[in-house]
C-alpha cells in the first residue's frame, strides 16, 4: 500500500483552486470580471496580500487578465471557443501563448548555442538526451522529474546571455505550472523528447541554421500536439 507525499498547500493556492473549480462548474466564463478587492477579501476571508499573490500568479500564468482602471478579467480563450469551457481548456489556451514566445527566443538561443557553447556543455547536454534514451533512467522518471525542462535551460546556459537564460527560464516555469505534459498525449511528449537528439549533433556540429531549424520544428510541432489536443 502506497501513499503519496501530503503537500503543504499555501493559502493563495486554495484561492487558484476554488477559481479553477468555478471555472469547471460554470460558474465563472472567459470574459467575466472579478469582484473588487474589497468583495473578494470578506467573501473569502483572505488578506489582500493573499489575495494579490493568487492573481499574482493567474496573471503570470496568462489565465487572469488586469486591465488598468478596469479591474481583473478571467481570460478570453482565444483560437477556439467552446460553449463549456473548463480551467483546462483555458491554460492550454495560455500555453499556446507561451509556445508562440517559445518560438521567438528559443530558435534565437539554440543559434547563439550552436556558436559559443564550450565542450562541456556541449557534452552536458549530451548526457540530458542520454538519460531519456538510457536504461538507469526511465521514461516515466524523466518526464516526472522534468529532465526535458532542464534539457532547454542548459542550452539557454550555452547561449551565455544572462537575460535570455532568465526570460526562458521563466517561460519554461510557466509551461510547468500550466501542467503542460498533463495536457499533452503521452506519445506525443514523447516523440517531441527524442527530438532533442537532433537539436543536440546540430550544436555539436556548431551548425547554427540547422540548429535553429531543428528547434523551429520541435516547437510547431509542440503547439500541433496542442491544438490536436485542443479540438479532440
Amino acid at each position: 500500500m502506497n501513499f503519496k507525499k501530503v503537500r503543504n498547500i499555501r493559502l493563495y493556492e486554495t484561492i487558484i483552486q476554488q477559481i479553477r473549480q468555478m471555472i469547471d462548474e460554470g460558474k465563472l466564463q472567459p470574459g467575466d470580471k472579478f469582484p473588487s478587492e474589497r468583495e473578494l477579501m470578506v467573501q473569502m476571508g483572505v488578506s489582500r496580500s493573499i489575495l494579490r499573490e493568487a492573481f499574482r500568479v493567474l496573471e503570470s500564468r496568462g489565465l487572469v487578465e488586469s486591465k488598468p482602471g478596469g479591474g481583473r478579467y478571467l481570460r478570453n480563450v482565444s483560437g477556439f471557443q467552446l460553449i463549456t469551457c473548463s480551467a483546462e481548456d483555458i491554460e492550454r489556451d495560455a500555453l499556446l501563448e507561451v509556445v508562440e514566445a517559445r518560438e521567438i527566443i528559443e530558435v534565437k538561443i539554440v543559434r547563439l548555442a550552436a556558436k559559443r557553447a564550450t565542450e562541456e556543455e556541449i557534452e552536458r547536454l549530451v548526457e540530458l538526451d542520454k538519460e531519456f534514451h538510457g536504461n538507469d533512467m526511465s521514461i516515466r522518471e524523466y518526464m516526472d522529474k522534468d529532465r526535458d525542462l532542464f534539457f532547454h535551460l542548459a542550452i539557454a546556459e550555452s547561449a551565455h546571455n544572462f537575460i535570455l537564460k532568465e526570460v526562458i527560464s521563466h517561460i519554461l516555469n510557466i509551461s510547468k505550472e500550466l501542467r503542460e505534459k498533463t495536457i499533452l498525449d503521452y506519445d506525443d511528449w514523447l516523440n517531441l523528447c527524442k527530438q532533442h537528439g537532433d537539436i543536440v549533433r546540430a550544436i555539436a556540429k556548431r551548425d547554427e541554421e540547422e540548429a535553429a531549424k531543428k528547434m523551429a520544428l520541435h516547437l510547431s510541432e509542440l503547439r500541433r500536439d496542442l491544438l490536436k489536443r485542443c479540438f479532440s
